[in-house]
């Protein structure tokens, strides 16, 4: 490669070894996930405080909730195409300093129109940071790898999201509700000023986009430093397949055409159930008689048993395909069923760990599950319209949950109504499970055997 002085920045890219530049890169995509897990929950655990202080209505912060999430799904419209106009880092440092900046503006919010405009407008960041973060790991990553990379980055979401229950539990009673925002906003801004001076640009878009040879130059020499690179190399892009055109009806083609809505369904209800308890969960806890700083530790337990619950159902979708899909929400329904019954706290901490491991856990699932039923000419495209339209179920989810706490049913009702999602999704996903296995199931098992990505990425999900 070197007798030439052109090379192929696909080749470098499958051909590096694991080292200082891509552990670099994934810290840092970590951490600003973990930033934008922590910000996009913040005001579910400021809730309790604001509605002492405010004395507003429990229901009142649905349309809060509801208002942070539209504004992540526009957002990541807007500044995914900025990512591809003007590149992955502008857009991921651009986003950090615009959801920082209204995290933390929203300390000085006074009702809850202000709070739900501020979430709103800082939404529109956190969702344009999670698709550029993906695609810069993604550009980076050997296809080998690809799958691990992002999960390994992407859990920092995760973890950040679950991570506000322990700073609302330390903090809240000392300093007020405004400390959840004030980390939020001051950590987010920290990090994205960091990243102007340590992440790198995507070296494939930038070769796509025919910018900055020297840039290119600099950024592989660190990639691969065991290629001594002449100054006036040239780089080219080299894709091995470009894609097919995707035609929307595909998806809906060739036996897929009651698999596809009934997968849609799924999305929806669990990432109803999901968002529901995500975000109603510390409101919840401390109307069932839990104080505020044992409410914020238990909440914490959701997503700690959804990232366990996500790895371990990978595993026996792995061995056992779509029906395995199907055990998470029919255990989920009757565990968050006693949730708004009368147990000790080492009991209700259980009960919110199993049920973060159901839904959450159950969401992981269905990214597998997706990948599965969809070959390969368009999988990127089927999972992706998968995850879209369940963006119904993120938005109306806390809305509803603000529509019951209006009516002021007993918070029994409220857990029971969660756990009717629950039920919800283990019909549909048994009928799915069911049509999928009459339709592809041989057909589908051969595919997995010789479609190295899919294995590579249900594999990398389990050991991860």
């Amino acid at each position: 490669m070197q007798a030439d002085r052109t090379f192929n920045i696909s080749t470098l890219i499958e051909e590096q070894k694991t080292g200082r530049f891509a552990i670099g890169l994934l810290f840092w995509c970590f951490l600003i996930m973990l930033m934008d897990g922590y910000d996009q929950t913040a005001v579910s655990f400021a809730a309790p405080a604001i509605i002492k202080e405010w004395h507003v209505a429990r229901g009142g912060f649905g349309p809060v909730f509801g208002a942070g999430l539209f504004g992540t799904l526009i957002g990541s419209f807007i500044f995914g195409y900025l990512g591809d106009r003007f590149g992955r880092k502008r857009a991921i440092v651009s986003g950090s300093l615009f959801f920082g900046l209204l995290t933390l503006a929203s300390v000085w919010a006074s009702s809850l129109q202000e709070l739900m405009l501020l979430r709103f407008i800082a939404g529109l960041g956190m969702g344009g940071v999670v698709p550029n973060s993906v695609a810069l790991v993604a550009e980076y990553a050997p296809k080998r790898l690809r799958a691990t990379w992002v999960t390994l980055m992407f859990s920092g979401f995760s973890i950040g999201a679950g991570s506000g229950g322990l700073v609302s539990s330390a903090l809240i009673h000392r300093y007020g509700w405004p400390v959840m925002f004030v980390v939020g906003g001051v950590g987010s801004l920290a990090v994205a000023l960091l990243l102007i001076m340590t992440l790198p640009e995507s070296a494939k878009l930038l070769v796509v986009r025919q910018r900055s040879v020297e840039t290119v130059r600099k950024l592989v020499a660190r990639l691969r430093p065991d290629i001594a690179l002449p100054a006036d190399a040239q780089f080219v892009p080299g894709e091995v397949q470009e894609k097919k055109r995707f035609v929307l009806k595909l998806i809906f083609s060739d036996g897929l055409r009651a698999i596809t809505p009934l997968l849609w369904i799924v999305f929806i209800v669990n990432s109803m159930a999901l968002y529901f308890l995500q975000n109603w969960l510390p409101i919840l806890m401390e109307g069932v008689g839990i104080n505020p700083q044992s409410a914020g530790i238990i909440t914490t337990m959701f997503s700690v048993g959804g990232v366990l619950g996500g790895l371990i159902l990978c595993r026996f979708v792995d061995r056992h395909g779509v029906l395995a899909i199907i055990s998470l929400p029919a255990i989920g329904c009757p565990v968050v069923a006693f949730l708004g019954h009368g147990m000790s706290e080492a009991w209700l901490m259980f009960a919110v760990f199993a049920t973060g491991f159901c839904v959450v856990g159950a969401q992981y699932g269905l990214y597998a599950v997706a990948g599965m039923i969809y070959p390969t000419a368009f999988r990127s495209a089927g999972v992706g319209s998968a995850i879209s339209v369940g963006k119904i179920g993120s938005v109306s989810g806390p809305v509803i949950g603000g529509i019951l706490l209006a009516m002021h049913l007993p918070f029994a009702q409220m857990f029971y109504a969660a756990s009717a999602l629950f039920l919800v999704a283990t019909i549909f996903s048994t009928v799915l499970a069911v049509l999928y296995k009459a339709r592809f199931g041989e057909q589908h098992e051969q595919h997995d055997k010789e479609d190295a990505p899919i294995k590579e990425m249900r594999s990398a999900l389990g050991d991860s």
